[in-house]
């Protein structure tokens, strides 16, 4: 009747037909929805339409509203006084402004469900939600949709959101169902593809619960949506569909889908009986300690019949972990009788971990009344955290039985919270240059379970890294919540500690430390557990730092970290018995304070577990001592405090024998139970590198794989499947866990499913297998295959496997493991090792045969090129081969084929497709690309990859020759079907060794054999030459054979040579032609003579005799000498020849100061001084040096070198005093270094020596076994001319007993005591003096020159000789330069006992050493310095010159002379001939007399022999003495015949020569003894000559 619907206001309304249902279109719009559309209206309407909001369940409300609405439009429509239809307000053309308004966008399903229901419960909920229009409707790729709930009262019980602290994390699934004929991915919100992310995010701040919509999916109109998240805590009590739970559709972009509305339907959550207040608090609250715990209750009921209230505390720990009875007190209770409701005695439970209460019969606890109970100290610990307020600790009121619930088990309200010890949820270590030692920043990332408040501290454990200052410098934002921004390096427990000084809330977000320039260690592992971290927080637990790259060198993934170094050695080695036992260690990082090396020694005994080292590193161990433990056999050596174990200097400690430390029963080289391994700075346990062997060998006693096939099962009889039983027997012990490693090479495990798959792939193939039989258990009943390496795997339980025990299991048939097509007995391809026993690798000693075919290569051929053209050594073709085996050869198989003299240029040969495809023969180029080539052994190896096989079929692969990557043939001939070149499988499948079946013939136009042999190879020396030759090839005319032989010379300029040997009449005339030109031997061929054919070994020489000498050095094959054949093989270096020269040269001439460890000779070899004369001998004067045109600087060190040629390693020097000779029995002196090469090997420099004498050494030098002197070496002292040293001290002269050699005093021999009283008288050579006119020796004796040159030379040598000048005169002067014969006169006999002059002997003695030392004083002389040099070193070392000193004396007139005058008489003429005669004819009379008695001696005393002697001789011979028999056989024997006629007996043939064939009559002898012949005398005989000697019966 409102006047804008077009009526009165005070009319009334005409009847109303009823209401037509009204669909959900038209009731789309609630009460907010007509406030929106009188929004609209015109103000008067808007103010009549103006009602009260009201709730979602206020019905009424609703249908008024929309009567109101439907009438107000009726009446505007106009007054037809007919009832008008329903309009659809939301589809209505006419309406379409105000359709937001009318038609708002709402949940027409929005409900909340809980599992399970009641207060305080820990539920999860059910959310269902449909809206009216999909959201989000438009954009939905761009924008991002939310639903969002109001949940007042809830809390979340979820994980924190990792981007911020408020937030809780809830899990939330899919629960649509699948819709039938739809794919679970293409359904809508399943658990395949739900509508919402998987986390349901709580706002702790404002109560929201948001869930996200996943892009690019929609929520569906008219359609529940249903989810469920886990998990809340839900309030105390809530009424039916409660209005405060609000729900609403917000974007990302700040609007709203959907609007802000009421949650139709919620639950009623029922209160019941309740606890008003529960409180648990511990005291102190400190993880893991010991607590007291008091419980304070208010109940909202009274509570009375000895009903029991119980508390649980799921995480609390009991001191003695048992149920019983706790004692407690109501001491904290505001009434101190409070004691009185309760019994004495509380219950613990276990199992529940719960304390019940129980009342005292008759008391009630009256509601609203509060009560405390407190347990006693010691009772409890507490767990590592417990939440504040942790909805896990409960209460509840129960009956006494405990049958009856009086109180739901409800949280407690309060409860004290146990700060977890801060952990750390991420850690992470990252270097600014990861690089091993490089110096750089680490950064430090991590969050915490809990902020680092003030006073706080972080550990850091940092192994093997190192700081060049104590206090590291921090970098970024985070250095100013650390002290003096700074953190705090212990070096040697390598400890980073950081203070916190500020609040820092690394639980929140990841926090980085920044560490400034950190030395890094030398290895490290990914991850590496050594590294540690943790806090301050008591029972803090040090954490491996998550995340830490790896450090290695160039090759990653290795070891990397470990131990460069380990070894054990024993002494005695005797087992079971005590020993000192020495370790040697060195790892590959450092080991700081605290850091342990481990040593796992299996067999090991020692009562003690304090074990006492020595040795040099065992100041190092914490207490220079391990600690022992016996039952894991274990050392354990902890590095002492502010000690280091590096990597550079090994770690050697002993334990000795008195310790009683007992070595094991046996040991096998290297064996695997001794183990070692790092803790603290982590080194993965790996067995000792060097362990010696002790006792017997560890090894398989007894091993055997019995086979038994079972064809009837198998698809393929020839490969049939088979049960396989395995067993052995050992002698050491296995250690538990340790793995066995079992090779069954050419097996493969062919399960039906796998079967029509390629025999190399692995997959279905490789994996567990079920063992059986009754040792099976003993490694879990199941081992691993490897199909690429045909290796089963069985990991040992924690138990032992001893010595003598016979483990026997199998592997069924079902397994499907299939047998090759052929076999061997004792297949080499079955193996076992066991590294836990210390048994290596071995060939199982058993395995069955289980077929009579052998396995082998049925066709094996090698073609070069294209097949068909003519190859010969030293050329490269393609190489391509054919093989066909008569088994399956699988991953890890190499097949070798030894191809002897080829050579490849690279390790590598790669394969390519044959040229010409053949139809059934398989390229195996396609998965074996290539092949590793051996060049010492010529094996080519090709090893069959992973997941490939070469099958029984023709494989064949070609190498190419393109450049240098093909295969050179051998520079000596090939046989057809050579047996040298062979072919062989082993490693996985076995295929013994073969040779090739097919390959063609390889020969040359060469000499195979062209050997050279010089008798001596001296150089420049005449000498045997002889040739062995073995041509390829036939040689015949006119094909020469020349020999180029370049430096050879003739010395006696022949041209024709004669030539020897047992080839030479293959030469023609046996002459060979010389060409000094050319320096070509010609060996001329025979026209249409004998042919020499291929391979024929010849053999020429040349005698000494024909003059050829060798040069002056040729290396080892000297590639100048060549050989060929006239146009029929090339010009080639000889191939063995013999090296000429090789040896050092000489003189060397070194020059050395006393004690100084190098020479001052920078040249040792002068060429310019071979022509010096005289000749140079001294190479410590600058002087002799520069007239001999040689290098004279000596003021520098240099290394004694010494030159030569082709000088070796392995040569040696040493030295001896120049007087002796080199000798091989004398080494003394020899150097103690190695000599440095020169490349060239012309040279080599010793070092290392040095002269603690002066003097003259020859340098003797051992090259190839042979010894060579090869100069001298002049030591002289650090004084300088004319300075001699004396004992350290340089002086103008050496005392009177010493003289000067080599600028050294040196003890004369010991003069004979009347030399002192002896004038002698020296020639003196100098050179002539630079006078006009004639010599001085023509001149008178008071010539001025002549006295001049005498007043010099008697005082000037009276200088250098340190005497009296009135000892010296001269006798004379000569020619031949000038020869000054001197006289030294001796000390006149009264003073010699107290002069120190010396005598004339030592005088001269004294000359000739400072005339033999060129740097002696004399040479510094100006009158002395044409003195005459020595011609040799041997005579400045000897110091003797000719002529000799000889004896004068000193004459009545005052002059010296050999002789004097006879100032006596003579005697008479007549006497003295008398005396002569007489004397001849004494000394002829005594010879004749000597020479008679001579040959009186020498006369024969031979008895005569008469007629009668000849008869006995014949008749009975042993009657005469044995002279005359012995002298009878003796002319028969000579043809004499004693005692017959010559002419007679000439005639008889018994000794005829003329005849040989004479027939011979004898000697008949009548006596039955024989005659006497002397064994000497039957060399008479002559050929032909015939004897018989008989007795009277025969002829």
């Amino acid at each position: 009747a409102h006047p804008r619907c077009g009526g009165d206001a005070g009319a009334p309304l005409p009847p109303m037909s009823p209401l037509p249902p009204l669909g959900p279109r038209q009731l789309a719009y609630t009460a907010d929805a007509v406030q929106a559309a009188a929004s609209v209206a015109p103000p008067a309407t808007r103010r009549k339409l103006h009602h009260r909001r009201r709730a979602p369940g206020s019905t009424a409300s609703t249908w008024a509203s929309a009567l109101l609405l439907a009438a107000c439009l009726w009446r505007a429509a106009g007054q037809t006084g007919e009832p008008t239809d329903w309009t659809d307000v939301c589809t209505a053309e006419d309406l379409a402004p105000y359709r937001d308004a009318l038609c708002k966008k709402t949940f027409l399903v929005s409900q909340l469900a809980f599992n399970p229901l009641g207060p305080k419960k820990i539920s999860e909920m059910t959310v269902i939600l449909q809206p009216s229009e999909r959201i989000p409707q438009d954009d939905w790729l761009a924008r991002t949709q939310y639903i969002d709930i109001f949940m007042p009262g809830f809390v979340p019980i979820g994980t924190q959101n990792i981007g911020m602290a408020t937030k809780i994390d809830l899990t939330l699934t899919a629960m649509n169902p699948i819709d039938v004929a739809v794919a679970p991915e293409d359904g809508y919100n399943t658990v395949v593809n739900p509508l919402f992310s998987s986390k349901a995010v709580y706002n702790t701040l404002d109560g929201v619960l948001r869930l996200t919509i996943n892009k690019p999916l929609q929520m569906l109109a008219n359609r529940d949506t249903e989810v469920r998240i886990c998990c809340v805590r839900l309030p105390n009590e809530s009424p039916e569909n409660d209005p405060r739970f609000r729900i609403w559709a917000p974007t990302n972009e700040g609007t709203l889908s959907i609007l802000d509305e009421a949650i139709k339907s919620t639950p009623y959550i029922d209160p019941g009986f309740q606890f008003q207040f529960l409180q648990v608090t511990f005291d102190p609250p400190v993880s893991q300690q010991l607590c007291t715990i008091t419980f304070t209750m208010r109940s909202a009921n009274d509570l009375k019949d000895r009903q029991q209230v119980i508390l649980y505390i799921p995480q609390i720990i009991r001191t003695t972990d048992a149920d019983g009875v706790i004692e407690f007190t109501t001491a904290g209770s505001s009434n101190p009788l409070d004691w009185m409701y309760f019994s004495a005695e509380a219950i613990w439970n276990n199992t529940e971990k719960s304390i019940a209460f129980f009342l005292r019969e008759g008391q009630v606890l009256q509601a609203g009344k509060a009560v405390t109970v407190t347990t006693l100290e010691g009772d409890f610990r507490l767990p590592m955290s417990i939440d504040q307020n942790s909805p896990d600790i409960k209460a509840e009121a129960r009956s006494f039985d405990g049958i009856d619930e009086i109180i739901a088990m409800t949280p407690v309200m309060q409860s004290s919270n146990v700060p977890e010890i801060r952990t750390f949820l991420y850690s992470r270590l990252s270097y600014g240059e990861v690089r091993p030692l490089v110096q750089t920043d680490v950064t430090f990332s991590f969050l915490t379970n809990r902020p680092m408040f003030v006073g706080s501290q972080i550990y850091l454990r940092l192994a093997g890294f190192r700081s060049e200052v104590v206090d590291v410098v921090l970098l970024g934002p985070t250095r100013f919540n650390f002290l003096n921004h700074m953190g705090r390096y212990y070096i040697p427990d390598n400890l980073m500690v950081l203070d916190v000084t500020r609040n820092l809330y690394s639980d929140e977000m990841v926090t980085d430390v920044v560490f400034s320039g950190l030395f890094l260690p030398p290895a490290m592992y990914e991850n590496d557990p050594s590294i540690r971290v943790w806090t301050s927080d008591k029972n803090a637990t040090k954490e491996p730092v998550q995340t830490s790259p790896e450090l290695c060198g160039d090759v990653c993934g290795g070891e990397q970290k470990t131990f460069i170094r380990s070894q054990v050695a024993f002494d005695p080695m005797e087992p079971r018995l005590p020993a000192n036992i020495t370790f040697t260690i060195l790892p590959s990082i450092f080991f700081y304070t605290g850091d342990q090396i481990v040593l796992h020694l299996y067999g090991f005994i020692c009562q003690s577990s304090f074990i006492p080292l020595l040795g040099p590193g065992a100041s190092k161990i914490e207490q220079q001592a391990g600690i022992w433990t016996g039952d894991n056999y274990q050392l354990v050596l902890t590095v002492a405090r502010n000690k280091v174990i590096d990597n550079v200097n090994p770690l050697i400690v002993t334990i000795g024998r008195d310790t009683n430390f007992r070595l094991p029963g046996l040991l096998s080289r290297n064996d695997g139970t001794l183990r070692i391994e790092g803790r603290g700075a982590l080194v993965e346990e790996r067995p000792f590198k060097k362990v010696p062997q002790m006792g017997d060998e560890k090894s398989v006693i007894s091993s055997r794989v019995d086979i038994e096939p079972k064809p009837q099962y198998s698809p393929n009889p020839n490969r049939p499947y088979a049960r396989i039983v395995i067993s052995f027997i050992l002698n050491s012990d296995v250690l538990p866990n340790s793995r066995i490693t079992i090779t069954l090479g050419g097996l493969m495990r062919n399960p039906p499913a796998v079967q029509d798959t390629p025999i190399g792939r692995s997959f279905g193939r490789s994996g567990e297998v079920v063992i059986s039989g009754k040792n099976a258990p003993l490694f879990y009943g199941v081992g691993r295959w490897n199909h690429d390496a045909c290796e089963l795997t069985l990991r040992v339980k924690p138990l032992y496997i001893y010595a003598g025990e016979f483990v026997r299991f199998f592997l069924e048939r079902d397994m499907y493991f299939q047998l090759p097509a052929a076999s061997y007995r004792t297949d080499p391809g079955y193996t076992i090792a066991i590294p836990g026993a210390g048994i290596a690798q071995q060939q199982f000693l058993y395995s069955t045969k289980w077929v009579d075919r052998e396995k082998r290569f049925l066709n094996t051929e090698i073609i070069y090129g294209d097949g068909d053209s003519v190859v010969y050594p030293g050329e490269s073709p393609d190489f391509n081969f054919k093989f066909e085996p008569n088994v399956d050869l699988g991953a890890g198989t190499v097949v070798t084929l030894t191809l002897p003299g080829f050579q490849h240029s690279s390790s590598t040969v790669i394969f390519t497709a044959p040229e010409n495809p053949v139809a059934n023969e398989y390229d195996i180029s396609l998965y074996i690309p290539t092949a590793e080539w051996d060049q010492v052994t010529s094996e080519l190896r090709i090893t069959v990859p992973v997941g490939s096989a070469i099958v029984q079929r023709t494989n064949i692969f070609r190498v190419r020759s393109i450049g240098t990557a093909g295969f050179m043939l051998p520079l000596t001939q090939l046989a057809r079907n050579d047996p040298r070149l062979t072919i062989r499988a082993d490693q996985s499948q076995y295929i013994y060794e073969e040779p090739i079946q097919l390959s063609p013939r390889v020969v040359r136009r060469t000499f195979l054999i062209s050997r050279f042999q010089y008798l001596p190879p001296i150089k420049e020396s005449i000498f045997l030459f002889v040739m062995t030759l073995q041509p390829a090839v036939n040689i015949s005319y006119p094909q020469d054979i020349q020999i180029r032989l370049t430096g050879f010379r003739n010395s006696l300029s022949k041209q024709r040579i004669e030539i020897t040997g047992p080839s030479r009449h293959y030469i023609r005339q046996a002459e060979a032609y010389w060409d000094e030109a050319t320096e070509i031997l010609n060996l001329p061929m025979i026209f249409n003579g004998p042919e020499i054919a291929a391979d024929e070994m010849l053999e020429f020489r040349i005698e000494e005799s024909q003059g050829f000498i060798l040069p002056s050095k040729l290396q080892k094959n000297d590639p100048a000498v060549m050989i060929t054949s006239l146009n029929n093989i090339n010009w080639e270096p000889v191939k063995d020849s013999p090296m000429v020269g090789n040896q050092p040269y000489s003189p060397h001439r070194f020059c050395m100061i006393q004690y100084e460890n190098m020479v001052r000779t920078p040249v040792p070899i002068c060429e310019q001084a071979r022509d010096c004369f005289p000749p140079l001998t001294d190479p410590c004067s600058a002087a002799e040096l520069e007239r001999c045109g040689c290098e004279s600087r000596l003021n520098e060190q240099w290394s004694l070198t010494v030159q030569g040629f082709n000088l070796e390693d392995t040569d040696m020097m040493y030295f001896i005093p120049y007087e002796q000779l080199c000798s091989p029995a004398d080494d003394t002196n020899l150097q103690l270094h190695p000599s440095a090469m020169s490349k060239t090997r012309d040279s080599a420099a010793f070092a290392g020596f040095r002269a603690s004498e002066a003097g003259y050494f020859r340098i003797c030098y051992w090259h190839t076994n042979v010894l060579f002197d090869i100069g001298f070496i002049s030591v002289r002292p650090a004084c300088e001319s004319p300075f001699v040293n004396v004992g350290g001290t340089c002086v103008e002269h050496c005392p009177k007993t010493k003289v000067p050699i080599a600028g050294s005093c040196v003890r004369q021999p010991t003069p004979d005591p009347h030399e002192d009283s002896q004038a002698l008288m020296l020639q003196v050579v100098m050179a002539d003096p630079g006078v006009a006119g004639s010599h001085l020796s023509e001149r008178d004796s008071e010539d001025q020159e002549v006295r001049y040159f005498t007043y010099r030379f008697q005082y000037e040598l009276a200088r250098l000789l340190d005497c009296s000048p009135s000892r010296i005169q001269i006798a004379s002067l000569s020619k031949g330069s000038t020869l000054v014969n001197t006289i030294f006169i001796p000390v006149e006999e009264n003073a010699r006992a107290t002069t120190t002059e010396r005598s004339p002997a030592q005088l001269i003695y004294l000359l000739r050493a400072l005339q033999s030392d060129t740097s002696s004083s004399m040479y510094d002389n100006a009158f002395f310095k044409t003195i005459d040099k020595p011609r040799s070193v041997e005579q400045a070392v000897s110091r003797v010159y000719n002529p000799a000193p000889i004896q004068v004396r000193e004459c009545i007139d005052g002059v010296y002379r050999v002789f004097c005058m006879y100032s006596g008489d003579i005697m008479a003429p007549a006497a003295s001939y008398s005396l002569f005669s007489f004397s001849v004819l004494a000394i002829i009379g005594t010879l004749i007399g000597i020479m008679l008695a001579l040959w009186c001696l020498d006369f024969d005393k031979q008895r005569k022999i008469d007629e009668a002697d000849y008869h006995r001789l014949i008749t009975d011979p042993g009657s005469l003495p044995e002279d005359k028999q012995l002298e009878f056989a003796k002319s028969w024997l000579e043809g004499r015949f004693m005692g017959e006629r010559w002419q007679s007996a000439r005639q008889s043939p018994i000794l005829a020569l003329a005849d040989g064939n004479a027939k011979s009559t004898g000697i008949i002898a009548k006596s039955a003894k024989p005659l006497p012949i002397a064994d000497n005398n039957l060399d008479a005989l002559g050929n032909g000559d015939t004897m018989a000697i008989t007795d009277g019966e025969e002829d």
